[in-house]
């Protein structure tokens, strides 16, 4: 029986999601906040730890920070604000956005509990030299696949597991918008996070990212230094269990899926 730990200061939260999961024969546990959580830790050792981002004591991003560099725990995080690729980026094992249903919430676990490969992020866009710059500073941390188009990056989703992708918007034979179209209409390629990264600020301003779902747009000369920022939230050390200070999480120089 896989052990579970859960971490939200809202206790109703706390309520409603161990009955949702004690009821798939999870053993569970709760408590308030991420200094509580780590105490706990460090005599009952869970398999997953379910946190929640916005918290007053210290937010999931720090959290799981402190969880990496001591424990070596996966971390998912259940939260109303729109940030997997964020988290992705910063190391988190999983991402589930409130509101959730409770066979949604047991799917997701099961998919983290279940993972046994390394992170993969999807990079589609038709300039050879735009994927060979992200892919050296993706990796060795995360596998980073390649579509220089929309038909050829489905191909891949078919056959690879991603956690991320990372779009171009203009690309021959199938653009970006007709992408994640497809990606949203493919239950298989639903639940991804998309980033979208495109020199046309018209496209980036556009509508059609709120209602395709998108984690984040991002103009191209933007992208480089918001993907950085992720990363080195993800490296940088985190605060000692003694000061345990609320330490945000690191915050998008871009703009958000539809707005200016």
């Amino acid at each position: 029986m896989a052990k579970l730990l859960l971490v939200d200061d809202d206790s109703g939260t706390l309520v409603w999601i161990a009955e949702a999961l004690q009821g798939a024969a999870y053993d569970v546990r709760t408590v308030s906040g991420g200094s509580a959580a780590l105490e706990l830790v460090r005599t009952w050792r869970p398999d997953l730890i379910l946190a929640d981002l916005l918290m007053p004591e210290m937010d999931g991003f720090a959290f799981n920070r402190l969880v990496q560099a001591h424990e070596r725990i996966p971390v998912m995080l259940v939260s109303v604000a729109n940030k997997p690729a964020e988290a992705i980026l910063q190391g988190v094992a999983g991402y589930v956005r409130k509101p959730v249903t409770a066979g949604e919430l047991r799917a997701a676990v099961e998919r983290v509990l279940g993972a046994v490969e390394g992170v993969a992020i999807l990079v589609v866009d038709d300039d050879a030299d735009i994927r060979a710059c992200y892919r050296l500073i993706l990796e060795p941390r995360f596998t980073v696949l390649e579509a220089e188009n929309g038909r050829d990056a489905l191909a891949l989703l078919s056959r690879e597991p991603v956690a991320l992708a990372i779009v171009d918007v203009h690309m021959p034979v199938m653009n970006g918008v007709e992408l994640i179209r497809a990606m949203r209409d493919d239950a298989r390629f639903y639940t991804i996070p998309v980033v979208v990264q495109t020199s046309d600020r018209a496209a980036a301003r556009a509508p059609v990212w709120t209602d395709l779902h998108v984690a984040q747009t991002i103009l191209k000369e933007e992208f480089l230094d918001w993907l950085m920022t992720q990363i080195d939230a993800h490296l940088a050390p985190a605060p000692s269990r003694e000061t345990d200070a609320a330490r945000p999480g690191a915050v998008s120089r871009g703009s958000t899926a539809g707005s200016p």
